[in-house]
């Protein structure tokens, strides 16, 4: 069954522009400690099954493995957010039409970039799958400093990866691809 996402607007909701970050980092962890973020994140792939991921240099992911992706903004859709965390992280001019939601979680992480880190936060990610062309797949490279680096994984690497025990793997990154059907058996 394909993922259904409806997006509800009223008639006086009023977009604006909002800034990269709003809140001062006190304020920001204050929201961190009453609210559920909402995130959408996006795992890129080719149709060989290639996985691409990025070594993060941010919290709470920090020197280890993850996909693309960040927090909404005020008066984005899915989509939005989406193709705005995939031009900045790795520099993809998004078809908006290639995107697919894959699944929803509410992910507990243990630790956040604003003060106090060890809060941790609570985050309702949307994830998403995007299929690259081989021209678009050759095209990308880290564009920000969310990662130190991004790379190219074949099915049998990741695989290998996965069960590798590295501590560079987020152990809810091998569930994630499982579930969007992108980690071969091992």
């Amino acid at each position: 069954m394909e993922a259904v996402v409806h997006e509800l607007v009223e008639d006086n909701f009023t977009t604006r522009d909002v800034p990269d970050f709003g809140l001062s980092e006190t304020d920001y962890g204050r929201a961190l400690d009453n609210m559920v973020q909402a995130n959408v994140d996006v795992i890129v792939h080719t149709s060989r099954g290639d996985v691409l991921l990025g070594y993060r240099k941010d919290m709470p992911l920090r020197d280890m493995f993850w996909v693309f992706g960040g927090r909404m903004k005020l008066g984005e859709t899915l989509i939005d957010t989406a193709v705005r965390g995939l031009s900045r992280e790795v520099g993809l001019d998004v078809d908006r039409d290639r995107l697919v939601v894959d699944n929803v979680y509410n992910v507990m992480w243990g630790t956040r970039t604003a003060p106090p880190e060890e809060h941790g936060f609570q985050t309702l990610l949307t994830l998403m799958k995007y299929e690259c062309s081989d021209s678009e797949a050759s095209s990308l490279s880290a564009a920000d400093n969310t990662h130190a680096w991004i790379r190219w994984y074949s099915p049998v690497e990741l695989r290998d990866f996965c069960v590798s025990g590295s501590e560079q793997l987020h152990p809810f990154l091998p569930i994630v691809l499982k579930n969007a059907g992108l980690l071969p058996a091992a």
